[in-house]
């Protein structure tokens, strides 16, 4: 696999901490991560896109190694740490493929930025009616840390109930990532909910792509989001769960590669 360089960057906020891989001069792709997790969950489909696209997988703040946001941020927050970041960096334009909340960012990012983000990849696009929403405020627990570390058990049973085939080095990372972010993965979801993702996903004027597993948890979301799009392409992968990007990377890597090289 190629060497995946690992770095920071300045920005009016605080520092963001990115995954860089140019082994070409091809087009800039911008990956973006779900809660709770970091850029590390893209290195493999880094390595995989090596030979057609420059990647750069940033840490959102909050997540990973980057800067702790204030309380109550939002998506728009986020999208422009991450924005100037990647300016700083000196992106000019790029292609951005988001899951999850990645997803959302993806779309802040194209939505307030349409001269910087080329085309946009939304993998599990959080579109939530306001009954979900309501399901999923419910389930959110803060995690507190306790003496007897139970706290970690209860992270780790989440995640396998996401995903009871998920590889036991993904669960661990995924806990790990989790537990360093702890308040803000909390906050990250309220700003997912906060968001007007259905108005800015049906503003987009560039070509936008959903995609979803077959068995990822926002799947029903896919179909909805794909029809607000004015230019819009939509695939589904057979088999795949909430962490397609690990598990079936190199199927998402051949659709990303159609999607972005697509004249």
């Amino acid at each position: 696999m190629s060497l995946i360089y690992k770095g920071y960057v300045d920005t009016p906020y605080g520092q963001i901490h990115y995954r860089r891989l140019r082994q070409v001069d091809g087009p800039i792709l911008v990956l973006l991560h779900q809660t709770a997790s970091s850029g590390q969950m893209f290195e493999r489909l880094m390595g995989l896109l090596a030979g057609e696209f420059h990647t750069i997988a940033p840490d959102t703040p909050g997540f990973g190694n980057s800067f702790s946001p204030p309380e109550g941020f939002t998506i728009e927050f986020l999208a422009s740490s991450l924005h100037a970041a990647l300016t700083t960096l000196g992106v000019a334009s790029c292609y951005v493929f988001g899951h999850h909340t990645g997803a959302a960012i993806a779309v802040q990012m194209a939505y307030a930025h349409p001269e910087f983000v080329q085309k946009v990849a939304l993998s599990g696009p959080p579109l939530l009616s306001a009954d979900q929403k309501d399901r999923l405020r419910a389930s959110l627990k803060p995690i507190e840390l306790v003496e007897d570390g139970s706290h970690l058990i209860a992270v780790w049973q989440r995640i396998r109930q996401r995903d009871p085939s998920l590889p036991l080095e993904i669960v661990h990372r995924e806990v790990l990532l989790t537990q360093m972010a702890r308040q803000a993965a909390q906050r990250a979801y309220q700003a997912v909910f906060e968001q007007s993702f259905g108005d800015q996903l049906s503003a987009l004027q560039q070509p936008a792509l959903i995609i979803s597993g077959e068995y990822d948890t926002l799947r029903d979301s896919a179909e909805p989001a794909y029809a607000l799009l004015k230019n819009g392409h939509i695939c589904i992968v057979p088999g795949a769960g909430p962490y397609l990007c690990d598990q079936h990377a190199s199927e998402v890597a051949q659709i990303l590669r159609t999607f972005f090289q697509m004249s």
